[in-house]
């Protein structure tokens, strides 16, 4: 019999980290799968919408629970303050009605952690801490959860490609790319346009490259609260051959990622495994980015690509000049990671490698 299990995420047709790792492991899972969607599914709400929509959740999947015999909840929180205590009442709602859990940490917000998380330990263990396994994607976290006292399996995981990667053709392999031996090398920034997410550090280095490097570009691919000032930004300062893509997916985010040869992600956001940089390997591009989260536990500097201290700009571009400077590092690079990508992150091994933490958590 197959194990009936509940994932609760945000819904996949909306931007995030979260819902893309879902669609993308979908058609992938043996078990019988279902989902709770909770937020605000895309709309924007006033403060007492939010307030009287978050009690409606909370109601709704107490009823799923005592309507349905799960084997299984899947809970998806991050380390953070919005996240924590809303998710930490359906961890309660879970234990309440005595239903199974593990917990999934998407990200992880070290200041957040240190202020709040580490002051309310028994709330913590009151809630969360019930589960009977969590799910991390970087040792640090798995670390911390252990001196919080949890005696529970901690088993880590990677997030997954888009399956649309792994049905692209090998560029490398196509007689006409020739783009780099010329120097139009395109960098490409995918992600929520935050601060925290590197956007400025990215532009800043862009600029500083232009004054020595005439035919790169940069595309800047996503949405979020700073767009708007991002690209007053880019105005004001007159930065040339850039290109906002706004919110792709799909066949689009995929051809973004085939027509650009360097991927650039300078976060110092709390972030677990960007799905992004698993997506820019399996392109066949060199990453720069940092050393935050589950990145720096698989990622191999110098052979993958750069990794950068955060809010630096200079360091950023001392590393994107390396790439510039020697062309054949970038299809050397790109070659490397596709293999690498293809034999780790493919939405086949990481929802078969789920599914055994799923079996694993119900059996204990």
């Amino acid at each position: 019999m197959k194990n009936k299990i509940l994932i609760h995420a945000p819904n996949l047709s909306t931007p995030g980290g979260k819902q893309t790792y879902f669609a993308s492991l979908l058609d992938h899972f043996t078990s019988d799968i279902d989902f709770f969607f909770y937020g605000a599914q895309g709309k924007k709400e006033g403060k007492f919408k939010v307030l009287t929509r978050l009690f409606s959740d909370f109601w709704k999947f107490y009823q799923k629970l005592k309507e349905n015999k799960y084997d299984l909840v899947h809970l998806n929180p991050s380390m953070n303050m919005k996240s924590f205590f809303r998710d930490s009442i359906f961890a309660l709602i879970c234990r309440i009605t005595g239903t199974k859990m593990t917990i999934f940490w998407h990200g992880w917000q070290w200041e957040f952690e240190k202020k709040v998380t580490q002051r309310i330990l028994p709330y913590f263990r009151l809630t969360f801490g019930k589960a009977d396994s969590m799910i991390v994607l970087g040792k640090e976290f798995a670390d911390q959860l252990k001196n919080y006292g949890y005696k529970n399996p901690i088993l880590p995981i990677t997030t997954v490609a888009d399956p649309i990667f792994f049905k692209l053709k090998n560029k490398f392999d196509d007689s006409d790319y020739k783009k780099v031996s010329k120097n139009e090398i395109t960098l490409l920034f995918l992600s929520r346009i935050e601060r925290v997410k590197g956007i400025y550090e990215a532009l800043d280095s862009f600029e500083a490259l232009q004054q020595s490097y005439t035919n790169i570009k940069l595309k800047i691919a996503g949405t979020g609260g700073e767009l708007a000032a991002a690209e007053a930004y880019i105005n004001k300062r007159g930065i040339q051959n850039i290109e906002l893509l706004g919110w792709i997916t799909g066949e689009g985010k995929a051809k973004a990622f085939y027509e650009s040869d360097i991927y650039l992600l300078p976060s110092y956001h709390g972030e677990g495994l960007p799905c992004s940089i698993l997506e820019a390997m399996a392109s066949g591009l060199p990453v720069i980015s940092t050393d935050v989260g589950g990145i720096k536990d698989f990622f191999e500097d110098g052979k993958m690509g750069y990794l950068v201290p955060m809010k630096d700009p200079k360091k950023i571009t001392e590393k994107l000049t390396l790439l510039l400077d020697n062309t054949d590092d970038i299809k050397t690079m790109g070659q490397y990671n596709i293999s690498y990508a293809h034999n780790r992150f493919t939405p086949e091994k990481v929802s078969y490698e789920l599914e055994k933490i799923y079996c694993k958590s119900i059996s204990h």
